[in-house]
């Protein structure tokens, strides 16, 4: 598999096992706002896709792929008691999981950090989360 068919089987796997969790669903809304751009005029707490880069660790016996994904959420509650919330609950949806990859194994997915700050419109909290993820492209058997 290549490696952008594991980055594409990836982003359906993240988007699928966030839809999915009732957690993300209480905080983000039964049909979670999960955008690649968001609408014009979005409701609020809402996540954003970010950046998602892949690197070949592998060796000629071992192929493998590091991902590092990057999760926005966007929230305009005074306070930072929606944004901590709304980042637990997508860090806990993903973090270890076994997410459902079509053509690849998933090796491990950890959080590499947390943050959350001010946007630069003086009234929006931002959250971030950045992910990395190692795959493993299923071996064929002849």
């Amino acid at each position: 598999m290549s490696g952008f068919n594991q980055n594409l089987a990836l982003a359906k796997a993240i988007h699928s096992g966030l839809s999915d969790n009732l957690a993300v669903k209480s905080v983000l809304g039964e049909t979670p706002r999960l955008y690649d751009n968001p609408p014009e005029d979005p409701v609020f707490p809402y996540l954003t896709y970010g950046p998602m880069r892949s690197e070949d660790i592998g060796g000629d016996e071992s192929p493998l792929t590091a991902h590092t994904v990057s999760l926005h959420i966007w929230s305009r509650y005074r306070g930072r008691a929606e944004i901590m919330t709304c980042l637990s609950a997508v860090a806990g949806a993903l973090e270890g999981t076994n997410l459902q990859l079509t053509g690849a194994h998933l090796v491990s997915a950890n959080i590499v950090y947390i943050d959350n700050f001010q946007a630069p419109d003086g009234r929006t909290l931002h959250g971030l989360i950045r992910m990395k993820i190692i795959t493993q492209p299923l071996t064929e058997t002849p």
